[in-house]
């Protein structure tokens, strides 16, 4: 769908936008909390990426997918949050107490994988979470990240074994 196509939906076509964000915004958000390992920041950043989209909408050129061109955006934004200070969020340590007495285990299990993730380089770690948790194919991975598919495979086997030698997992 060309630019001027898009724009005309979003502003003419009842439904439109709605649909675009509802399809959209579970995965970009679970995009950005798996690199921030934070609700409310994850939050804020995915409102923040549909927000940019909009606004920069005139500036929209057709790359295949949308959902690719949010991860885009969702991409820098991330990067972005890490260039900030950081600040203690106490809703966040809430939360933790909260959940972690019913959820133990679950939450331990998935602490290992994130601690493992953190390891990772940036690039894989980006294929990691594209590959595994938005379950996006190689090739949608290779455009939103501007490299050739191969690289891509290649990197994600390379993070798959350090991931099995961090958890101490058998292949």
């Amino acid at each position: 769908m060309s630019a001027g196509s898009l724009l005309n939906h979003i502003l003419y076509k009842d439904g439109y936008l709605e649909k675009l964000i509802t399809d959209n915004y579970e995965s970009i958000y679970k995009y950005c909390y798996y690199h921030l390992n934070q609700r409310q920041a994850a939050e804020d950043i995915t409102q923040e990426v549909f927000l940019k989209f909009l606004n920069n909408l005139d500036n929209y050129r057709d790359y295949g997918k949308i959902r690719n061109y949010l991860y885009v955006i969702a991409g820098n934004l991330i990067r972005n949050y890490f260039r900030k200070p950081k600040e203690t969020c106490v809703e966040e340590l809430r939360d933790f107490e909260e959940t972690a007495p019913d959820h133990a285990d679950d939450f331990l299990d998935r602490l290992m994988v994130m601690d493992a993730l953190s390891t990772l380089e940036k690039t894989e770690k980006d294929i990691v979470i594209l590959r595994y948790y938005q379950e996006l194919r190689l090739r949608d991975i290779s455009r939103i990240l501007g490299i050739p598919a191969s690289t891509v495979r290649y990197k994600l086997k390379n993070a798959e074994k350090q991931l099995r030698n961090r958890l101490d997992l058998q292949e």
